[in-house]
Parts: C-alpha cells; structure tokens; sequence
C-alpha cells in the first residue's frame, strides 16, 4: 500500500466505505476540489491503482480559547491559529481491520508536521459513533461545546 495524493489514474469508482456521500465525494468531487486547492485529498492505492482508502483536508482556523478553555491564561497574543480539518477518513469495506485507517491517520500527521505552515490542531468532523471511537482513541478531544468536532493538537 502506498498513500499518496489523489490524481485521475487512481480507480476510484468501486470504492465503497458504508457512507454513500463519502463514496460520492471520492468518485465525483474530490479531484475538483484538490485541482482547485479547495483540497488536500490523499488515497491509500493497492497494486493496480485501486483505492483502498483516502482522507480529504482543508484550511481551518481555531480560536484559542477552544483549545485552552476559556478560564486559562492566553498562551499565545493571537486569538485565531492556524489549523486543518480533517473532512472525510474512509476505508473501502473490503479493507477494514488491515490498519488503513490508522495508516492514513498518521500519514496525514505526518505530512501536517512537516508543513512549512505547520498547524496547531487537526480537527475533525464526527460523522457517526465508530469515529468518534476512532478518534478518541487516536487522541483526539470533543470540543465541549460542539459534540460533533473533535481536535488534537499537533505540537
């Protein structure tokens, strides 16, 4: 398995993860939004240019009061930072349990990391209750405000 950005050789059209928007996303609008640097998409590719799993990434800023709370010192004399959404992760059905996902998660790391404009904080969108476990357990924190975001900091 290689992980690398999403070009139009890869085969995107049998990929099925369970979530018809991120099927749809990957097969119809994903290279739009990478050719228009609206996004980062990166794709997990087996043998044969299949596409075993991907995860999409955009800008974002973070207020710093959502990552320290709101009754800490300021640690910093801006109040927004830089930060990157993760949008979809997603792991074709026929692949699961084989470490993808947690591949691509640190893979995207990694790649944030060694950014020029290295972000403070990944943060994600919880789209069901498998993420959120996903998530938490990659240590990702709720925001406690928002249920449905998660963020990890990336010092």
């Amino acid at each position: 398995m290689r992980i690398e950005p999403l070009t139009p050789a890869h085969d995107r059209a049998g990929f099925r993860c369970g979530i018809p928007s991120f099927d749809k996303y990957l097969r119809a609008q994903a290279g739009r939004d990478a050719a228009r640097c609206l996004a980062a998409v990166f794709v997990a590719e087996m043998p044969g240019d299949k596409v075993a799993g991907y995860y999409a990434l955009s800008c974002a800023t973070i207020l710093l009061p959502d990552l320290v709370g709101g009754g800490q010192r300021a640690i910093s004399r801006y109040p927004e930072l830089t930060a990157a959404r993760l949008t979809r992760l997603a792991v074709d059905k026929r692949h699961r349990g084989k470490g993808y996902a947690e591949a691509l998660l640190h893979d995207m790391i990694d790649r944030l990391q060694a950014s020029p404009r290295k972000p403070v904080a990944l943060i994600a969108e919880i789209h069901n209750e498998a993420a959120r476990h996903f998530l938490e357990h990659a240590g990702f924190q709720s925001f406690a405000d928002q249920p449905d975001r998660a963020f990890r900091a990336l010092h």
